[in-house]
C-alpha cells in the first residue's frame, strides 16, 4: 500500500522547483518593498514550507531517508499542502489590502 509516489524525471522536478522558488522570491521581494504585516506573515510561512516541499525530492528521500521513506513522503505532502494553503492566504490578504485602498466604502455609498 503506502503513500502516493510521484515518479517525475529529474528534469521535470528541477523545472518545478525553479518555478516555485522564483515565484516565492518575487513574492518576498514584493513584500519587502510594498507589503504590510498582514501580508508579510503568510509570505514568510509560504517561503519556509516551499523550501521543504521543493527540496524533499524523490532522490533526497531515497538517499537520506531510506528506512523512513513513508514518513518523508508524508512530510513532503504536508509541506506541499501548507505551501498551497499559505499561497491562497497570501493571495486573499493581498487582494483585501489592495481593495482597501481602491475606494473607501463611504464614497461608494454617497455617489
Amino acid at each position: 500500500m503506502g503513500l502516493p509516489r510521484w515518479n517525475l524525471s529529474d528534469n521535470t522536478e528541477r523545472k518545478i522547483r525553479i518555478i516555485i522558488l522564483i515565484v516565492v522570491a518575487l513574492i518576498l521581494i514584493y513584500e519587502k518593498f510594498c507589503g504590510m504585516s498582514s501580508t508579510q506573515y503568510p509570505a514568510m510561512y509560504l517561503s519556509v514550507f516551499s523550501l521543504i516541499a521543493t527540496f524533499m525530492t524523490n532522490a533526497v528521500q531515497r538517499r537520506y531517508f531510506t528506512y523512513v521513506m513513508e514518513y518523508a513522503q508524508a512530510f513532503r505532502i504536508v509541506a506541499i499542502l501548507m505551501t498551497g494553503a499559505f499561497f491562497v492566504i497570501w493571495l486573499l490578504t493581498t487582494y483585501e489590502r489592495l481593495n482597501e485602498f481602491a475606494m473607501p466604502s463611504h464614497l461608494i455609498y454617497n455617489m
